[in-house]
This record gives C-alpha cells, sequence and structure tokens, in this order.
C-alpha cells in the first residue's frame, strides 16, 4: 500500500462524512473499443438510433471478455464499502456499468441505500416520450428479448427488442438511460434527492471526497461538483484517482 493509500484511509477514518464518486472508466470501454465487433456493434446502434441498447451490449461483452477484471473490481469496490461501513457516506456513480449498484452499499443498521447511478442502465425501461406511467423494472422476458437482440447484433443482424407499450401513449418501451432520446430521470430521482439532502448535512463538518476513475463524460455529475464542494468546504479533501493512477489497481490495493 502507498503512502497517497494510506493518506487516505487515515482521513477516512478521521472524516465524519465520506462522499465517493465512481466514473466512466467502470464501463471499461477503454478495454472494450479495442475490440473490432464492439466498435461495429456501437456503430449499428447509432446508425438505427437505439444507443439506449449500449449499456445492455457493454455489459455481455464485459461479461465474455473482461469477466476476470470486472471481479476484481467488485472485489475492490466491496473491501471500499467496508472500509465506509461506520461513516456516513454516499457513492455517486456516472458508470452506466449495472454491477457498480449491485455492491452493498448501505449502512448495514440504518438499511438504507447509498448509491445512486444518475446515468441510468439496462434494468429499467421508460417511454421514449417520458410519459409518466412510462417507468418500469425490466422483465425476465423483457431479458429474452434483450438477449436475442444481442445475438443478432452479434452476427450482423438486428432487431429492436420489444419491450413492452407505455400504457398511456402505447409507444413502445425503450432502457432508461441517458441514451434515450428523451432520458426520464424519475428512474433515479428519489435516490438522487436523498443524496442532495445528505449533502446538506456535511456542511462544516470533516468530509472525504474520493473521486475514482472519472472522466470527462459527464463532468456535472461529479468532477464539478466535487471541485465546488473542496473549494468552498473548507474541511473537506479531495482525491483523485484517475487513469495514470489506476483506479481498479487502486481499488485492489484496499484488499
Amino acid at each position: 500500500m502507498d503512502k497517497q493509500t494510506e493518506e487516505i484511509l487515515q482521513k477516512i477514518e478521521e472524516a465524519e462524512y465520506v462522499l465517493v464518486g465512481l466514473g466512466q472508466e467502470f464501463d471499461m470501454e477503454f478495454f472494450l473499443q479495442s475490440r473490432e465487433d464492439y466498435r461495429r456493434i456501437r456503430e449499428q446502434l447509432q446508425q438505427q438510433n437505439v444507443l439506449w441498447l449500449l449499456p445492455y451490449v457493454e455489459e455481455h461483452f464485459r461479461r465474455q471478455y473482461l469477466l476476470e477484471m470486472e471481479a476484481e473490481i467488485e472485489k475492490g469496490l466491496q473491501k471500499l464499502a467496508e472500509v465506509l461501513e461506520k461513516k456516513s457516506y454516499f457513492v455517486v456513480s456516472s458508470s452506466l456499468n449495472h454491477k457498480l449498484a449491485e455492491v452493498p452499499w448501505k449502512k448495514m443498521l440504518l438499511k438504507k441505500e447509498r448509491f445512486v447511478a444518475p446515468c441510468g442502465d439496462w434494468t429499467k425501461k421508460q417511454c421514449p416520450d417520458g410519459c409518466e406511467e412510462g417507468i418500469q423494472t425490466v422483465t425476465e422476458a423483457d431479458e429474452e428479448q434483450l438477449q436475442e437482440s444481442f445475438k443478432k447484433l452479434q452476427t450482423n443482424g438486428f432487431s429492436v427488442p420489444d419491450l413492452g407499450k407505455c400504457p398511456k401513449c402505447g409507444k413502445k418501451l425503450v432502457l432508461n438511460n441517458v441514451y434515450a432520446g428523451r432520458y426520464d430521470e424519475k428512474g433515479y430521482l428519489k435516490t438522487w434527492t436523498e443524496y442532495q439532502n445528505w449533502l446538506q448535512n456535511t456542511l462544516n463538518h470533516k468530509m472525504v471526497l474520493l473521486e475514482i476513475g472519472e472522466g470527462n463524460r459527464f463532468p456535472t455529475i461529479i468532477r464539478f461538483p466535487f471541485e465546488r464542494i473542496a473549494l468552498f468546504q473548507q474541511k473537506a479533501d479531495l482525491y483523485c484517482i484517475d487513469g495514470e493512477q489506476n483506479p481498479i489497481a487502486w481499488l485492489l490495493s484496499l484488499c
């Protein structure tokens, strides 16, 4: 364990609040882009105006080709959750990797979720026009449709999965994520409100902000807010674990 990691852990121990940002590097797009078939499928999704399928496609590519790396990330994040267990904390993610949400980010005594992913993923679906009744959970039948669509993409075919219709306007549902034409943010607003309420309580308290694997894709979610908090809160310490420091290796150093 290097000196910076020791310093971060010491600061977390001393802090009253900890805010963690998990960035776009957890999508592992850098590794996926090295594959010709991934690049081809992504381009096809863009051409067909169904880029909302990308989080599902990327999950399957990670499962097929980056399974060991994803297991290491999960191990490191679970260790981080253990480190944070005794603290008042929140985790904000700009990644569309649903695996991050499966880590037990919660205070065991309070049983409250401590994770919010405002970019969405593939586990919810919405009306393409954002009708209020459109937000639903993806079902097993929907997953079968998604799987069939992915198989066709792998063999140079194409089909839009049938995820049902909006109960209000009757249009075919799409996956609820930032790539939807009209992204319905109601899918995460409840947890986002909890996050904002939690954030208000951190004023004038010792706080650690830990930015891990963030880039510039959606800077208004993590990068800009974290920098603003560190600037105006005198008792806040900001640490950035970026690509040069290898976020995955850093997480594993906690184990």
